[in-house]
């Protein structure tokens, strides 16, 4: 039996940061962990926004929402706490380039536990997020005059 992909198969889906996951995976408990915890979730969120079809706003609003709450019961200091909780407001709007700096900010904060994998995953997707194009403005419906 071959592996290959079928030619009309779907592009499999691909996180872009699994180092930044499998270092979450093997992170001890403890602060160390709930701080990259937090960048993979932000990370998580910002994929949400990239490439040609992102998710819907009201789809990103929902997955803020419930970020927001799972936010509540991580144990980080008030600095990353407050750089997470931007980033997942931020995820719920549409500017990716906001979303970019945010990203950025949890980043930076995170820096001392994340690995070079991980910050060069991070990297790349804050240089994605800032290079690419705006989505298109939504068609308005007027009248036939």
């Amino acid at each position: 039996m071959s592996d290959a992909t079928p030619p009309f198969a779907p592009p499999r889906a691909a996180f872009p940061c699994p180092g930044l996951a499998a270092q979450a995976a093997k992170a001890p408990l403890g602060g160390p962990r709930e701080a990259i915890l937090g960048a993979l979730m932000v990370a998580r969120l910002a994929t949400g926004m990239r490439g040609p079809h992102p998710l819907p706003a009201e789809a990103r609003r929902a997955r803020a929402q419930g970020v927001a709450g799972w936010l509540t019961a991580l144990a980080v200091p008030t600095k990353l706490r407050a750089a997470i909780q931007k980033a997942i407001l931020t995820s719920a709007e549409e500017d990716r380039r906001a979303m970019a700096d945010a990203l950025e900010g949890v980043t930076d904060i995170t820096a001392p536990h994340l690995d070079r994998v991980a910050r060069s995953e991070l990297a790349r997707l804050i240089a994605g997020l800032r290079l690419d194009p705006a989505p298109l403005a939504a068609v308005t419906h007027r009248p036939v005059e």
